[in-house]
């Protein structure tokens, strides 16, 4: 699935409190997945949550001879959906949890999963995740990333609750990105990811996207693992609409 930049227009924001003031931002109109929600409104949104049974979910299972042991992650049963308000499938990935930690290495890839984030019952201090897919020939992905380390994003964000993960689906000629195109996207001067970021060169995220704009940024409550909000685009008063959602939570 092939996803083309909207034309991109110059909009100001004021910066989040306690950020640095956000610069003028070229970004691509943002556009809510649902038009009947928006990223307020869907806070607090949410279902009950199965409990784990004895020996399935959380529990590791004991391997036959030198096998590895295989545990079962805890994660919301289905259906999924791909709209707001739906749950959204446990999705895994090929990328690092720290990408600074790991150099950047492509051999140092490892698996990473939605399930990781679920925190039904305060078993970490998560309350949100934010999801991110870009391609390495949209202008306006490198422009979000570059605002986000401009400003501090991760670093106010992560200690209040909130995991970040960046996807990338593909290279700078619409092809499946590789793990070369991830070392490059990360390690970029302007760029300077220290949270988690993967590949997603079979586009799973694409069933997602609801309009022919890129980047999508999703967020999803990591109680229930509902999608609260679904973004097309990116524009510079971004991170303060994420900020008074994630004071509701």
């Amino acid at each position: 699935m092939r996803v083309l930049s909207k034309p991109i227009s110059s909009r100001s924001g004021a910066a989040l409190a306690g950020l640095a003031a956000a610069a003028l931002l070229l970004a691509c109109e943002s556009e809510p997945l649902d038009a009947e929600t928006d990223l307020e409104a869907t806070a607090g949104t949410g279902s009950v949550t199965p409990t784990p049974t004895a020996g399935t979910a959380g529990t590791a299972a004991t391997p036959p001879g030198n096998a590895p042991t295989y545990q079962k992650q805890d994660y919301p049963a289905g259906p999924y959906g791909v709209g707001v308000r739906s749950t959204i499938e446990n999705f895994t990935f090929l990328g690092w949890h720290d990408p600074k930690a790991a150099n950047y290495d492509v051999n140092k890839l490892e698996q990473l999963s939605l399930a990781e984030y679920y925190n039904p019952d305060g078993r970490s201090d998560l309350k949100l995740i934010w999801i991110n897919a870009s391609a390495v020939w949209c202008s306006v992905c490198r422009a979000e990333m570059a605002d986000i380390k401009d400003n501090g994003v991760y670093e106010s964000f992560a200690p209040r609750g909130v995991q970040m993960l960046v996807t990338l689906f593909e290279d700078n000629k619409y092809g499946p990105a590789k793990p070369s195109d991830l070392h490059n996207w990360g390690l970029a001067p302007d760029h300077d990811i220290a949270y988690s970021l993967a590949l997603d060169p079979g586009f799973k995220l694409g069933a997602l996207f609801t309009s022919d704009a890129t980047p999508l940024n999703l967020l999803v409550d990591a109680k229930t693992m509902k999608v609260l909000d679904a973004t097309m685009g990116y524009s510079a008063d971004y991170w303060q609409r994420v900020d008074r959602l994630l004071a509701k939570l």
